[in-house]
């Protein structure tokens, strides 16, 4: 029985093998977010405003993002990667995009935090850095 239990953990882990750098990237952006909001919230109410039940919403949110993933990754994988496939040749293509917009949704709270504590908008910053580095391109070429 045991080693029956240990032939489908290590199945389980090699099919999933390929989302593994996804998934610890979205953790990471998780991560940084609750630092930003403990920060934001210690700034704004002070120490007493730490509550564990806010940072467990941290715990939930990382297993709705990693379950969300690999549900995706099954789904691209065993239903639609044979249509897709035909159409476009970038692999997991469904899954990428689904942790992108997982990391933007992180790094738009993160901007909330830092704006809500700065008054500096980091998102507009950039934007505006990389239309004068297009600019600066467009008049080198």
């Amino acid at each position: 029985m045991k080693t029956n239990l240990t032939i489908i953990a290590f199945s389980i882990c090699t099919v999933l093998t390929p989302i593994v750098p996804l998934v610890l990237i979205a953790v990471v952006a998780i991560i940084l977010d609750t630092c930003f909001g403990i920060w934001k919230s210690i700034r704004k109410a002070g120490w007493k405003s730490i509550r564990s039940r806010r940072l467990s919403h941290t715990i939930s949110k990382t297993l709705l993002y990693s379950g969300a993933i690999v549900f995706v990754f099954l789904l691209e994988k065993y239903v639609v990667a044979d249509i897709l496939g035909h159409f476009i040749a970038i692999d997991l293509l469904m899954t990428k995009a689904f942790t992108t917009f997982c990391v933007y949704t992180e790094v738009k709270s993160i901007n909330e935090s830092y704006f809500s504590v700065t008054g500096i908008n980091v998102w507009d910053k950039f934007v505006k850095f990389a239309k004068r580095s297009k600019e600066q391109l467009d008049d080198l070429k």
